[in-house]
């Protein structure tokens, strides 16, 4: 008997489980190529100002708030079916000949104009794509009986691979640089057709016995309830807050230091934090049976404020990278609990609507709105008291989350009509 033929089902199944892991891997290949390094390209080779770089990054948030809730209406009507993955495949595919046929040729026009359809278009193949892929993925995690949090490391696996790759694709054939995107469109593509499959006879758990029909009024009705509120307000208090802080850490870690060692070091405390979440997404299942996802949500909160509240006491940079260590921690919390705490509180049938709406749209509107008055608030008050503030707040909500927030079937991997 193999090797295989040993391991519990699904994880000796290529269609069932590794596939899940390849699609994860090649499809978030997209945002280091584009958050990370697409500023240095554009700039360079598609004659972009700082200013247009500014202009398409903010398409693409707009482009992720206004797919994600008609997405997750689709997923929803979907179900364990793979329409909208066929149509993220296609478009990832795309984007090479996209960026080379159309963003290009027009370098010399309007570049404010090039900057909006170019933001607008990546923004849907990367908001848009990346919101399908974890909706249909958790929806299978229950069907095949895989936990979610292994297939969700492929994230941090590629973390420590894109960038290299992008590093090496851009000294030596920039040309090729949004081609990547296209070869990794295909891998994925792959990943979709002959693999991601599912278990016809347990497909059940996905809809809930009294809701059969999807509908505009079903997912207002859940958006109206307590339990929907208050996730969303604890929600408000914590993530935007901490995913703001990370946008200026950087800055306030090199302000220990007169020279660019600081960089250097803080680069090694990131690494240091994406192996930790790497671990942590291989043991989080077990954690998550014991606590349960509310629990989880609120323990997530806690490691922010404790992470801010670290920063506004700093006194030296040895503090601050052990901040941002920390986030390795609260990194599994956040990509398992909020899925599972909606899937197993909120009607079946509305699950990947309430999850755009609440951890995508609210999370994304927050983030527009406080990102320019906690930078203004950096020059203002300083890093330090920002950051006191913030993790007072931040505090405050992870333990009105802990009050409030509902507790459903979180102990199940799957969870009960």
């Amino acid at each position: 008997m193999s090797i295989l033929k040993k391991i519990k089902e699904p994880y000796n199944s290529f269609g069932k489980f590794w596939s899940y892991i390849i699609s994860e891997m090649s499809f978030n290949f997209i945002w280091p190529v584009v958050q990370t390094y697409s500023s240095l390209w554009l700039v360079k080779y598609a004659n972009f100002t700082h200013a247009n770089v500014g202009l398409a990054f903010s398409m693409m948030s707009l482009m992720g708030l206004i797919s994600g809730p008609i997405l997750g209406y689709f997923g929803d009507k979907f179900l364990e079916r793979k329409p909208l993955l066929y149509i993220t495949a296609i478009a990832l595919i795309l984007m090479g000949p996209f960026v080379e046929w159309v963003i290009i040729p027009m370098k010399n026009s309007n570049t404010y104009i090039v900057s909006i359809i170019f933001g607008l278009i990546i923004g849907l193949v990367m908001n848009g794509g990346t919101g399908v892929n974890e909706q249909y993925e958790q929806r299978m995690s229950f069907v095949n009986n895989f936990e979610y949090s292994w297939v969700r490391s492929g994230v941090t696996i590629i973390g420590f691979i894109a960038p290299l790759i992008c590093g090496w694709i851009l000294a030596s054939v920039p040309q090729m640089f949004f081609w990547s995107l296209t070869i990794g469109g295909l891998i994925y593509g792959f990943a979709v057709v002959t693999g991601e499959k599912h278990d016809p006879d347990n497909v059940g758990v996905l809809r809930d016995k009294k809701d059969k029909k999807v509908s505009v009024k079903v997912i207002i009705k859940n958006m109206l309830t307590k339990k929907f509120l208050f996730l969303v307000i604890f929600l408000l208090g914590t993530v935007p807050l901490s995913q703001i802080a990370d946008q200026q850490i950087v800055n306030y870690f090199q302000s220990f230091f007169k020279t660019a060692h600081g960089t250097v070091l803080f680069s090694y405390a990131t690494t240091i934090q994406q192996v930790i979440a790497f671990l942590g997404m291989l043991v989080i299942p077990v954690i998550i049976k014991k606590i349960g996802y509310r629990n989880g949500l609120v323990i997530m909160a806690i490691i922010y404020a404790i992470r801010l509240l670290l920063c506004a006491l700093a006194t030296n940079w040895v503090i601050v990278a052990i901040a941002q260590v920390l986030a390795g921690f609260a990194i599994p919390f956040w990509y398992v609990c909020p899925m599972g705490y909606i899937f197993s509180v909120f009607h079946k049938n509305v699950f990947a609507s309430i999850q755009s709406l609440s951890t995508g749209t609210a999370v994304q509107i927050s983030q527009t709105i406080l990102s320019g008055v906690i930078g203004a608030s950096y020059d203002g008050l300083g890093f330090h008291k920002t950051y006191l503030i913030l993790g007072v707040i931040c505090l405050v909500f992870a333990i009105f989350g802990g009050i409030f927030m509902v507790r459903g079937n979180d102990k199940n991997q799957v969870p009960q009509n």
